[in-house]
């Protein structure tokens, strides 16, 4: 890997080969070498330090980043370049004042949580030596270094000037009677004033200079109005301890284990902020032409930011939509079918060109779609000989591309709320079904799996009579729940502006004087909405399986895309369309994904900083060491067992409703597919073969193009087993983790504590306990996401492992051929099934009980591990040392949590 550094002695932003890093990654080897030839070839080769007897110096530095490739780490030392040459201007807030101002990057300490500040009394001088960013004076008139929140730099100072007063306004609260009179007295810091250097003097208590020894005055923090600032300030105040604890020169053994394990402890506290942010992903789907695609547009502002639906059999693909908010370099990733799947597809097609096949028809569309008209009648080896097959091949060897933002300028756009709407969120556009890609049926499932939130698209006009996104909720609905992680889905009907007013009135037997201030096509498109979402509803709740469905129905939405792109659009106000509505859906998910991001990584930033402060033990407490840590170590014991006893008890339910599944699976699985087979048979037979046939070669399962719906029969095999499973699992591992049901895997991890006691505690031993507590809950974090995956793979193993069973028999019917083909291959069928059923349906069970067997040793193995190195962890320095007080830095993160909390 290579670093970007800042060397401390030079201010030079310099490369560097991260192995030239020491361990905490504060200094730098640097290499001998006079020519810059030798130095950057020194970089490019990660030569090791001191090669061929050279002594090479140890420099303090920063370190801005690491990266995988050279050429990454040159474009960052190039950007880093041009800020500094640029000028950057901070927005911040001086803590003891809490005067919002502008000053220059060049006046910020290191970790952004001081600044230097000059000592001039004229304002004009003031303003002066922001603009010209004056370097901050250390000789015979130092500045005074002050604490301050950092907000946000910009390149310009008018750009910061501007910054600076949208957070002004935001922030400043109703003017009051002593308005005027806190104006003309407030004292402000010495230079400052209202009419030269930017200050804020809104009520009472801003401007009065607050002693040094005085807690932090509440006002500053309450102009952190976001959670990100809130975050930012818990990394501030982290950073600011790691410096004082990096200043610390002690050659002593406990001192240097102390800083040891703290040092790991922030970095794991890093690595979680890093780690722990899991985009919700809002999978949409509908029948092609329905408006998916117009309607991310028109959420996100950008008329073509997406292209509407073709008609190409290569069109219809998985489009992945999410906010890259790190950094410009934008880039769109496009993963291809290996070659060598491409040329058996091609191989098929030719095989079966006489023959009636489902699969080769759409087959040959896409070779249309990429070669050309007259390829469709080609065979392979005529397509190799084309200059097209050799471009097409040679990006299939790729397997994925990667376009850069150079090669997307033409389609790259940039949208200004998209921090709002997708920080936190992915939109999977999935194509409409019976669209020929959809036969590539694993990565279609494989994204339904994953959506936390589903959105049905439907035209208005066909809302509820299109067979299509209830055909999609019916069949879906497993992968949804048991087998998946969706806790929503939204129903929206598209493209209300669409609408002939005479004829709405003529076919709803309406009045044309509806009443009402708004021009008739306004009442009839509102009109219609009301009776669409009634509709849809009404269906809902008349449904078959409607329980199922209920659970995750959560709204439905008449949206009109096209007129709330057209601003000059004068039958809808932008309300009307509910375009926002639906972001407001996206910003609530956002904050609420924020607000768990920032409340978890203050929590254990507390953590970190009770570590630090339990090891202020005084001499009475000695006394109780060695019982506070013995009776945690019994607790920890005793919680593993109690959960271990609610496993238990959890595998028994499930086994006992998959013994009942295998027994009813047993004796009627034959006549349950038959009887499926039988209900989506034409009358006239006409063309089923086809169908029946390109099943049986997809292993069990295939989407006709026509079909509302596919032809699956291992989910038809697996019907009983899920319908004796699917009411306790659903209790066990519910979709969503603040449901309580009394059975949830979720809510015994989530009772489990090594702290057992709400007793009266002395003040070190709640340092302790809040220490052990933060590891507790990230921990239980980790594995609860650990669960919901491992959720989805027990539950569909079930049907895998039907599918494996039930292969060979699929494979050897799509291989007749011939007169009397159909009645061959359902016998095959039938005899597979027949002769397979015992062994096959409690091999499922086994493979299910098997899988939470395993999650209980690792989520058991996995608390032991962590857990009981932290309770050795808190115990092994404390009262051994006294050192670093952080008791005041504990307040300003409590006053963070409680911000969070209001």
């Amino acid at each position: 890997m290579y670093a970007v550094v800042t060397l401390q002695d030079s201010d030079e932003v310099m490369l560097a080969a991260s192995n030239w890093l020491n361990a905490d990654k504060t200094q730098c080897h640097w290499p001998p070498f006079r020519s810059a030839e030798k130095y950057m070839q020194a970089v490019k080769d990660r030569t090791e330090p001191s090669t061929a007897g050279k002594p090479w110096d140890m420099l303090n530095t920063l370190l801005h980043a690491e990266y995988d490739t050279y050429q990454e780490a040159v474009k960052k030392q190039e950007e880093l370049v041009r800020a500094q040459k640029d000028g950057l201007y901070a927005v911040i807030i001086l803590q003891e004042s809490s005067e919002l101002t502008v000053i220059p990057t060049n006046w910020l300490n290191e970790h952004k949580t001081q600044c230097y500040w000059p000592p001039f009394k004229a304002p004009k001088t003031c303003t002066d030596a922001v603009k010209n960013r004056l370097e901050p004076a250390r000789g015979e008139n130092p500045w005074e270094m002050l604490n301050i929140i950092f907000h946000e730099e910009h390149a310009t100072y008018e750009q910061a000037k501007e910054r600076e007063e949208v957070l002004r306004q935001q922030t400043e609260p109703p003017s009051t009677s002593f308005g005027s009179l806190e104006r003309q007295n407030s004292p402000l810091r010495s230079g400052m004033s209202t009419g030269g250097f930017p200050t804020q003097t809104t009520v009472i208590s801003h401007g009065i200079k607050r002693k040094r020894d005085e807690s932090p005055d509440i006002t500053a923090q309450s102009l952190m109005t976001t959670d990100l600032e809130i975050r930012n300030k818990a990394k501030q105040i982290i950073e600011g301890v790691m410096v004082q604890i990096q200043a610390i020169k002690n050659t002593d053994h406990t001192v240097n284990a102390l800083k040891t394990d703290i040092v790991d402890a922030v970095s794991k506290l890093n690595k979680t902020d890093k780690d722990s942010i899991k985009k919700a992903t809002i999978g949409m789907f509908g029948r092609t032409g329905v408006g998916k695609s117009s309607l991310i547009n028109a959420i996100l502002g950008e008329k073509y930011l997406l292209p509407s639906s073709c008609t190409s059999a290569c069109t219809s693909v998985i489009t992945q939509v999410e906010a890259n908010l790190s950094d410009s370099n934008y880039t769109a990733e496009i993963e291809f079918i290996s070659k060598e799947e491409w040329e058996n597809e091609i191989v098929s097609s030719e095989k079966n060109k006489d023959r009636d096949n489902l699969i080769t028809e759409s087959i040959e569309e896409q070779i249309i779609a990429l070669y050309g008209a007259d390829a469709g009648k080609k065979t392979l080896k005529e397509l190799k000989k084309e200059d097209k097959y050799i471009e097409i091949n040679n990006v299939l060897s790729t397997g994925k591309m990667t376009i850069s933002k150079q090669n997307l300028s033409d389609i790259t756009r940039e949208t200004p709320n998209c921090r709002e709407l997708l920080e936190n969120i992915v939109f999977v556009d999935i194509p409409g079904t019976g669209d020929c890609n959809k036969i590539r049926d694993g990565l279609w499932r494989s994204k339904l799996k994953h959506c936390s939130s589903v959105w049905i698209v439907s035209d208005i006009n066909r809302a509820v009579s299109d067979k299509d996104p209830w055909e999609i909720l019916e069949h879906c609905i497993q992968d949804l729940g048991g087998g998946g992680e969706c806790k929503h889905i939204n129903f929206i009907c598209t493209k209300t502006d669409q609408i002939n007013p005479k004829e709405y009135l003529e076919n709803e037997q309406l009045d044309e004087q509806m009443t009402g201030p708004k021009d008739l096509k306004t009442k009839c498109i509102l009109h219609r909405n009301n009776r669409a979402k009634e509709a849809v509803k009404r269906k809902l709740k008349n449904a078959g399986n409607r329980d199922s469905k209920e659970r995750f129905i959560t709204d439905v939405f008449t949206v009109s895309s096209e007129a709330f792109l057209d601003p000059e659009n004068p039958v809808l106000e932008a309300t009307e369309t509910e375009i926002p509505k639906l972001r407001d859906v996206l910003k609530n998910l956002n904050k609420n994904i924020n607000r768990k991001l920032t409340r978890d990584y203050v929590n254990e930033a507390k953590g970190v900083l009770s570590l630090i402060q339990s090891v202020q033990l005084d001499a009475d407490e000695k006394m109780t060491k060695a019982k506070v840590h013995r009776d945690l170590e019994i607790n920890l014991h005793k919680a593993l067992k109690e959960l271990g006893c609610q496993f238990d008890s959890c595998y028994k339910v499930l086994e006992d409703c998959l013994s009942a599944g295998v027994e009813e699976s047993v004796s009627s699985c034959v006549k349950t597919t038959q009887d499926m087979i039988k209900s989506v048979r034409p009358k006239d037979n006409r063309g089923f073969h086809k169908i029946y046939q390109a099943m049986c070669k997809r292993k069990g399962y295939y989407w006709p193009k026509d079909w509302d719906a596919p032809l699956d029969l291992n989910t038809c095999l697996s019907k009983h087993m899920y319908d004796n499973l699917d009411e306790e699992f659903e209790l066990i591992f519910p979709v969503d983790e603040n449901v309580k049901t009394g059975k949830s895997l979720q809510e015994h991890l989530d009772k489990f504590s090594v702290i057992q006691s709400d007793s009266p505690r002395s003040l070190w031993q709640k340092h302790i306990e809040n220490f052990i507590k933060t590891r507790e809950y990230k921990v239980k974090a980790l594995l609860s996401r650990y669960i919901v995956e491992k959720k989805k793979e027990i539950y569909s193993s079930i049907q895998t492992t039907i599918q494996k069973k039930m292969t060979p028999g699929y494979t050897k019917a799509a291989q007749q051929r011939g007169e009397g083909v159909m009645q061959r291959m359902e016998k095959i069928i039938t005899e597979t099934i027949e002769q397979l059923k015992n062994q096959m349906f409690n091999e499922a069970k086994v493979k299910v009980t098997d899988m939470l067997k395993t999650l209980k040793l690792h989520i058991m193995k996995t608390l032991e591990s962590e857990l009981k190195p932290s309770v050795e962890v808190s115990f092994s320095h404390a009262g051994k040392i006294s050192w670093l007080n952080v008791s005041r830095e504990i307040q300003e993160l409590e006053r963070l949590s409680e911000q969070l909390s209001s």
